[in-house]
């Protein structure tokens, strides 16, 4: 069995595409639910992705110019 190596870039970008639409799906089950502990929450997770989010994108960011 041969293990697919991904590229380090590919990885991150799609990474990155990945986090910005859970940050967009927990915005908008937030501002729909209206249960303001469970709206709470996802607006939580909505931060902590963002903040994954910002740190891949300075990863890649970091890594254009090599």
């Amino acid at each position: 069995m041969t293990v697919e190596v991904i590229d380090v870039k590919t990885a991150l970008r799609t990474t990155l595409a990945q986090k910005q639409e859970l940050v967009r799906d927990y915005q908008t089950f937030a501002e729909q639910i209206n249960d303001p502990e469970v709206s709470k929450m996802f607006r939580h997770f909505a931060e902590a992705e963002g903040l994954h989010a910002h740190q891949i994108k300075d990863k890649l960011d970091s890594m254009a110019g090599k």
